[in-house]
């Protein structure tokens, strides 16, 4: 029997957190610290009346067993009273920690450039991630984000300036920048590309190092060029290293495309699915000769150093925050229930990296995920014993997380792929043993050059026949959707998920119900 979605303060935090960080944000000041407190007073109001509720019917429950209307009373007061009011003040400051939350949050600090950005021709800052290389007809360029903090205007005039500004670099520029890595402090000769109210993209003509990055971000650096020089000499190298570093610069063009017409472009994109993996292979080794609780705390630390080596990527700092998170749990025997873990997850994320929550992986990646874990088990219930357990737990996270995503997916890309949760069942499996294959191949290369040849040669083999598979499954085409009626029809299926699950649940606690009546009416009958 599925088991139902359970509130939990935590969870009732990150939800209203959500709800002020995506909404607040939209209004004006005034509008926006109004919907606050007019939210506020509902969720106050809404919770009294829930009580009241409650308090009414466990009234009567007690007159209707046969107490006097006085004593009913006073054990609504000795006990009902204050255990639901005591819940009642946690769920209500849970909902004002989440809303101020989302509100503070909600509202990154726009960029200060200090001079007009149309005088602006040189900007000083820190590469504050990795170049990333973009490919398309018009040639190859490089991107990054650059915090600033001078810019120089046209009469050599400089200025103080703050933010974070995304910068579009020349392709001969991008190997320089890689060399150096994220952490360098750049000087960059360009002009911004947006007006001043927007002065957040900014188009780089020639590029100088000032400063290079401090010793931890060299070696970083480093170690990255290594491991993308391994690689770089297979076929496959450039999709093992877009699944274990998100490092997309040799990803094949084409084959990029096909997994996104698949409906499986989520699979490229580092997360839960790669954090996973790469977990699993650590508990793999390390659970059995030292222990669940040492072999977590050590896979705690890889990951932390993973996280690191990759960069910073929403998505999979989501994974990584609910891996702590979880190790936490297991480590002080704390309660562990997963959604309650995400909504921990959200609220730390929109803290730490505020910026974060409104990228399209960020959104994607947690509403996949509760999805899955709030619908993939009355999804499954509905076709239990219908099909394998292993293909039909697989189905039912696939159309949980479609469920969950498709609305955003029609706002974003105008089109939905229904026939992505089917190619997902495949897709996704071929993938990660491709990653497992990738993740020896990176171990041998430091350990037994020797076996490469041999390794090497076996995932050539695979990339080859993950490449028809994804081909086949680009085939068939995208839905052209509008995001309203998707978003109405998913939410509408999703409530509709949900009722059957209640109408199930009720069903075998009346057999159970029943068949404890009969058991006491045999023994009665016996004695």
């Amino acid at each position: 029997m599925a088991s139902a979605v359970k509130m939990t303060p935590i969870l009732c935090a990150a939800l209203c957190a959500a709800a002020s960080y995506y909404v607040v944000p939209h209004l004006s000041p005034a509008g926006a610290l109004r919907g606050v407190l007019v939210s506020l007073g509902a969720a106050a109001c809404l919770t009294g009346f829930l009580q009241t509720l409650l308090l009414e019917r466990a009234f009567f429950s007690h007159v209707k067993d046969g107490e006097d209307k006085q004593n009913a009373m006073r054990t609504i007061d000795n006990w009902v009273i204050d255990d639901h009011m005591r819940v009642a003040q946690i769920y209500v400051i849970a909902a004002t920690l989440g809303f101020f939350t989302g509100f503070t949050s909600g509202r990154p600090l726009p960029v200060n450039t200090g001079l007009p950005p149309s005088n602006i021709r040189g900007i000083y800052g820190v590469m504050q991630d990795d170049p990333r290389v973009l490919a398309n007809e018009r040639g190859t360029r490089g991107m990054g984000t650059i915090t600033v903090r001078r810019t120089r205007g046209i009469n050599a005039t400089e200025a103080s300036a703050s933010g974070a500004v995304s910068v579009f670099f020349l392709e001969d520029a991008i190997p320089r920048l890689k060399e150096f890595g994220r952490g360098g402090e750049v000087y960059l000769e360009g002009e911004f590309l947006t007006d001043a109210a927007q002065a957040s993209l900014f188009r780089a003509r020639s590029v100088h190092i000032v400063q290079p990055a401090p010793k931890i971000e060299r070696f970083r650096t480093g170690l990255r060029l290594v491991i993308a020089e391994r690689f770089s000499r297979y076929r496959w190298g450039g999709l093992a290293l877009a699944l274990l570093f998100g490092i997309k610069d040799s990803l094949d063009s084409t084959l990029s495309k096909q997994y996104q017409a698949a409906g499986c472009s989520h699979v490229l994109a580092l997360s839960g699915m790669h954090l996973a993996v790469v977990s699993a292979v650590i508990a793999f080794f390390l659970k059995k000769p030292l222990g669940l609780k040492v072999a977590a705390l050590l896979g705690a630390i890889f990951i932390t150093g993973y996280i690191f080596l990759v960069g910073d990527m929403p998505s999979l700092n989501r994974s990584a925050i609910m891996y702590l998170l979880g190790t936490a749990t297991l480590l002080f025997s704390l309660p562990n229930n997963t959604l309650s873990i995400l909504g921990m997850a959200f609220i730390i994320q929109i803290i730490m990296q505020p910026a974060s929550g409104a990228s399209l992986s960020f959104i994607l990646s947690y509403l996949a995920l509760a999805g899955i874990l709030a619908l993939s088990e009355p999804v499954y219930a509905l076709f239990r014993g219908k099909l394998p357990d292993f293909l039909g737990q697989s189905l039912a996270a696939s159309i949980a997380a479609f469920l969950a995503t498709a609305g955003v997916s029609a706002t974003f890309f105008g089109v939905i792929n229904p026939f992505g949760v089917i190619a997902g069942l495949v897709v996704v499996p071929l993938t990660t043993v491709f990653m497992l294959g990738s993740m020896l191949t990176l171990a041998l290369a430091f350990t037994a050059p020797v076996a490469l040849t041999w390794v090497g040669a076996a995932l050539s083999i695979f990339y080859q026949g993950l490449e028809r598979v994804v081909s086949w499954a680009a085939i068939p085409p995208g839905v052209k959707a509008h995001p309203a009626p998707v978003l109405l029809a998913s939410l509408a299926i999703i409530a509709l998920v949900f009722g059957v699950q209640r109408l199930r649940m009720r069903f075998c606690l009346r057999v159970l119900h029943s068949g404890a009546r009969s058991g006491e009416k045999r023994s009665h009958a016996i004695a």
